[in-house]
């Protein structure tokens, strides 16, 4: 199954033979089919926010009224965890 998908104007636009190809397609081909529509979708939400570095979010975590030095380290050593490979960050 042959998936191509067109931006236009910032979102996607089916052609009528993709359309008509979907109208036909059984349980897993459909499934294929808007699992490539989701994966496009997440890589251009992904593109379009600007990212954080985690020394930036310490930063302004810090200027915080009442976060000192052991509660900075706690919440950076919690923080830091998201940024890892293969938990949702960078």
């Amino acid at each position: 199954m042959k998936t191509s998908v067109r931006k236009a104007g910032g979102g996607y636009v089916t052609t009528r033979a993709q359309y008509k190809a979907a109208k036909k397609y059984d349980h897993a081909q459909f499934d294929g089919f808007c699992s490539t529509i989701y994966t496009e979708g997440v890589k251009d939400g992904r593109a379009s926010v600007q990212g954080a570095d985690l020394t930036d979010i310490m930063a302004a975590i810090k200027a915080v009224k009442g976060i000192g030095e052991k509660r900075l380290a706690q919440i950076e050593a919690a923080v830091a965890v998201l940024f890892e490979p293969g938990n949702g960050g960078a």
